[in-house]
């Protein structure tokens, strides 16, 4: 099979999987059904696990969808005692609104494919599924898995969070193909801690106020004091390593993405919260950070009088390789030799299913094909030549890392 031929077979993957509309579970059979026929058509070796039901309706609310199935696939090429794994989610976010056509019909223009997933990843699916049927034909001496799996855009629990907690995977190394662009390699990303300060006070009726005591009002104060003395805390706090946008390299705060304040207009509210999206730099700890908030809410508190609860929705640690570890070499080494480009390695400022890798051990990075900025957007579109120069990169990269396991 020559180079062409197999950049045909990429544009087709990629063409026929942006059809499926796999948004929060919908599809989700569908699209595995599809990549396994690829797949076993051309000699490559595939299982499938269907995430338990009961795993589902554990971890994910019901905005998600948890009665829907999940699927991971996983393919494999090769033998030997090194993995190499190549990772995507096949999901996608919800396509909104400002197209200029149907998002889930893929349509070429000015050598750029656009639809929902183009960039945001299943453009690089396309490009790692290339490379294993390339290497299908050739077996080399190291094993090629490329995996498969859901819910990468709704934390990833269900998908790479199953397959490496609970499915135990363990490859020596992990290129996950999300659209880092291919002068970048993303060699970590930030945590995050995200949790509601709720403030409690006494629910009256709206014509006697002096009756209760109006937690919306408490939250004002509250909240402003919280916010303020926190950001001066972090300004404080310096990541020393290299992140894509700079200013990711300092811890941040998002605070009001959540408000909470059941009642109505006539009812002095008893009860007001508000969220704070808190990033975590490649130093910090999860378990650390809660615990500087718990401290920071106990001594606002006892400042002002004004009491609270403290839930925390969601916490994660970041996610980090360092730089001169063997697959971030090795991705230098292939992308230098096939397309003259030696890409560098910085943390991203989002957050990746990396992490899962991460607190196992398992060197693992960022790397593929994507238009920088379009991801999540109306009009997502693919540089069909950056497609085709990651399948490059990728075969080089198995070759390097063969040569390296022996």
């Amino acid at each position: 099979m020559d180079i062409s031929e197999l950049r045909n077979i990429s544009l087709k993957i990629l063409s026929e999987s942006i059809k499926y509309k796999t948004v929060l579970g919908e599809q989700y059979e569908e699209i595995i059904d599809y990549y396994r026929d690829v797949l076993s058509q051309y000699g490559v070796h595939v299982t499938i696990h269907r995430v338990p039901d009961e795993y589902i309706e554990k971890h994910l609310p019901k905005e998600y969808n948890p009665s829907k199935p999940r699927y991971i696939l996983i393919a494999r090429v090769g033998y030997g005692d090194k993995v190499l794994q190549f990772n995507g989610h096949y999901d996608v976010v919800p396509p909104g609104s400002g197209w200029s056509s149907d998002p889930f019909t893929p349509r070429i223009i000015d050598n750029k494919l656009y639809g929902r997933g183009a960039t945001d990843m299943k453009g690089g699916i396309a490009a790692f599924l290339a490379a294993l049927i390339y290497y299908a034909e050739r077996e080399p001496d190291i094993i090629v898995e490329g995996v498969l799996v859901p819910d990468e855009e709704i934390g990833g629990v269900t998908g790479t969070g199953y397959l490496v907690r609970e499915l135990g995977s363990r490859p020596n190394w992990v290129v996950i193909a999300e659209p880092s662009s291919l002068g970048r390699i993303y060699n970590g990303h930030r945590g995050n801690v995200w949790f509601l300060i709720n403030v409690r006070g006494r629910q009256a009726h709206g014509s006697a106020p002096w009756l209760g005591e109006n937690a919306f009002e408490k939250m004002i104060v509250y909240a402003k004091k919280f916010i303020n003395e926190y950001r001066a805390i972090l300004e404080n706090k310096k990541s020393i390593l290299k992140y894509e946008d700079p200013r990711a390299s300092k811890p941040t705060i998002n605070p009001g993405g959540l408000l909470v304040s059941p009642g109505a207009v006539n009812i002095v509210p008893g009860f007001s919260g508000f969220s704070i999206d808190r990033r975590l730099i490649v130093e910090e700890r999860a378990e650390d950070v809660i615990e500087e908030i718990r401290q920071l809410a106990s001594r606002i508190t006892s400042e002002t009088g004004i009491q609270v609860d403290l839930e925390i929705l969601d916490s994660s640690n970041p996610a980090y390789t360092p730089e001169n570890s063997k697959i971030i070499s090795a991705i230098k080494k292939a992308a230098s030799t096939t397309i003259g480009i030696e890409p560098e390695a910085v943390i991203c400022t989002g957050g990746l299913d990396l992490k899962y890798y991460s607190e196992k051990g398992i060197e693992a990075v960022a790397y593929g094909p994507g238009a920088i900025g379009v991801a999540h957007q109306a009009n997502e579109f693919i540089e069909l030549d950056d497609l085709y120069r990651a399948i490059d990169v990728y075969i080089k990269l198995v070759e390097i890392l063969r040569k390296d396991a022996d």
